[in-house]
């Protein structure tokens, strides 16, 4: 999604005193420190330092989401100073765990707006509730919400649910991205085999009258790495524009491009993504979050945080596994 961003950032050198301007920032500008991080720090955290993770010098801002309580997030969208972000409630019982979508001011962290739960019909079918909410991506429709079975579209503002189709198996909503030709890519998720991204033009499902969308409806697909949580269409380290996948466990993370040789170190528990212009990424992790945490073993890192890849080529490969 490349749209122009309006942020105030922690930790990075810019004229903070004009909202409506991207800091110029170059080779990174972290890493941040905890007290850098907007908004209230959680209270379930036991420290008040940020754990380092390779390539963190490239963290330009972090922002605390739903502090103290069970959020998980899982998708974002940044336009201007607001995220929208969507996710669950991770204390909740697994047949429980309900969508929940905000929207914040990433200049300070507040939230900004709510919708809890996530709820609708497919046409005249019985009403229902999305779950795990795992991807979100914007187009000129509004946002489009990934779920396992079902894809949402929801006024960016109002936060009103517009329409719900259903997915047909074998379509699978784990994470999503938009591509140059403004396709929604339907990402499945598979933890120990590949992933795949199926696109999808979205004036043809909104135009269609259909209640399900069929993979005879895609105009293509992509494989994606197994593990794979997140996707963003990038144009990174002097390459032309192509999906990259986030590859995480809550204590490791890897940034894949389309080829094996193109892998770098990343945000551990890193999920969705968004870049804004060409080198601001913004990344969601769910290790920071208290489902996590109290877990014990996993980085204290913020739930949205802000990279500048302008020098992406030079960022160190991985040194972990997922």
């Amino acid at each position: 999604m490349l749209l122009v961003a309006t942020l105030l950032v922690a930790g990075c050198r810019g004229d903070e005193t004009s909202p409506q301007s991207e800091p110029d920032v170059r080779g990174g500008c972290g890493p941040i420190e905890f007290a850098d991080v907007r908004g209230e720090p959680p209270s379930y955290l036991e420290t008040h330092q940020l754990d380092r993770f390779p390539n963190d010098h490239a963290v330009c801002a972090g922002v605390w989401l739903r502090t103290g309580q069970g959020f998980v997030p899982q998708g974002v969208v940044v336009e201007g100073g607001t995220a929208w972000v969507s996710g669950f409630d991770g204390n909740a019982p697994l047949h429980e765990r309900y969508c929940i979508l905000e929207r914040y001011d990433v200049r300070t962290g507040a939230r900004l707006g709510r919708l809890d739960p996530v709820a609708g019909q497919v046409g005249d079918r019985e009403p229902l509730s999305c779950r795990h909410g795992g991807g979100l991506v914007r187009d000129h429709h509004g946002l489009w919400l990934v779920e396992t079975s079902r894809l949402w579209l929801i006024e960016p503002e109002t936060l009103d649910v517009q329409r719900v189709w259903a997915l047909a198996p074998p379509l699978r909503g784990s994470f999503s991205l938009i591509d140059g030709q403004q396709r929604i890519g339907i990402g499945r998720w598979y933890p120990h085999d590949p992933a795949r991204v199926d696109w999808f033009d979205t004036d043809q499902i909104v135009g269609s009258g259909v209640l399900d969308i069929t993979i005879a409806m895609s105009s293509g697909h992509t494989a994606a790495p197994r593990a794979t949580q997140g996707g963003v269409w990038a144009a990174l380290g002097g390459r032309p524009a192509a999906p990259w996948f986030a590859q995480s466990v809550t204590r490791c993370g890897i940034l894949a491009g389309p080829e094996d040789t193109r892998r770098r170190a990343f945000v551990p528990g890193a999920e969705g993504m968004d870049l804004v212009g060409d080198d601001s990424l913004w990344v969601i992790s769910e290790s920071g979050t208290q489902h996590y945490q109290r877990l014990g073993g996993r980085p204290v890192v913020p739930q949205l945080m802000r990279l500048d890849v302008s020098d992406f080529a030079s960022w160190r490969r991985p040194d972990c596994g997922v």
